[in-house]
């Protein structure tokens, strides 16, 4: 058989596979767990009350997606704080991504000389352009450390002290994720990434990287969540309470949850 042939049955086989994941993904519920009820008192104490009222559809789906992790401890927020953290260099599970996928997030835990808790990820860039692997790491590690600034600005207060580290690094083997480099794409975030992205796109695909999940319906590109969340709105919104909350709750040692 020709490859003129063969050609036209490959295109065909990935619409059909194509077509099955989409009715996967898109049959995948988009309503709250089962057990979302459970968490009502946290979803209270991570979200305003002007968010719940005026925004209660959008609020609670920014809010459950992120009980959709394979690390199902979700201890009271008063709980983060010093006296409970772990002895871990490293944190990594699973998340749900688009609403169907098992998807790794991974990040070291290191020490500052200030003793500060630093969450660490660090990227490798797979395959640049012939002739532009220096071009491209410029251009990236420059958006990298504008996107750890934004994790950094608005921190969830604690009574330790902890910022976050982007890094891109050359060596593939001392990397968390190794990712393609694209002119324009939308992800998955652990295979490829845009040159088109900006500083704010990287610091939403970082959080996946960190363990959190897409609040919009990610197929469709639904707007259901809350506008203003980076997870939400990954071209303008911002990191709020809750992202902290996910993420930093990993560094403790109670179980969830703990409505004392």
């Amino acid at each position: 058989m020709s490859y003129k042939r063969i050609k036209p049955f490959f295109k065909i086989a990935l619409i059909v596979i194509f077509s099955i994941f989409s009715f996967i993904t898109k049959a995948a519920p988009q309503n709250p767990p089962e057990n979302v009820e459970d968490y009502r008192w946290l979803y209270e104490k991570l979200f305003t009350e002007t968010d719940r009222v005026e925004q209660p559809k959008e609020s609670i789906k920014s809010f459950y997606i992120h009980l959709l992790d394979s690390d199902q401890n979700f201890p009271e927020p008063r709980h983060i704080v010093t006296a409970n953290l772990k002895l871990i260099e490293k944190v990594e599970g699973l998340i749900t991504y688009v609403n169907a996928i098992k998807k790794k997030y991974i990040y070291d835990i290191l020490k500052a000389n200030d003793r500060a808790l630093v969450l660490n990820v660090k990227i490798h860039l797979k395959d640049p352009v012939k002739n532009s692997v220096s071009e491209d790491f410029k251009k990236f590690n420059e958006k990298i450390k504008l996107a750890e600034n934004i994790w950094n600005e608005h921190r969830a207060i604690t009574d330790f002290n902890y910022y976050f580290k982007f890094d891109l690094v050359e060596n593939e083997a001392d990397s968390h994720f190794s990712v393609s480099v694209l002119d324009s794409t939308r992800g998955p975030y652990d295979r490829n990434w845009g040159r088109n992205w900006t500083p704010i796109t990287i610091a939403h695909e970082i959080g996946h990287m960190l363990g959190l999940g897409d609040e919009y319906q990610t197929l469709s590109g639904k707007i259901d969540c809350l506008k203003t969340s980076l997870m939400c709105s990954s071209g303008s919104g911002n990191l709020m309470p809750h992202h902290y909350y996910f993420v930093l709750r990993r560094l403790i040692y109670i179980n969830g949850p703990h409505n004392l």
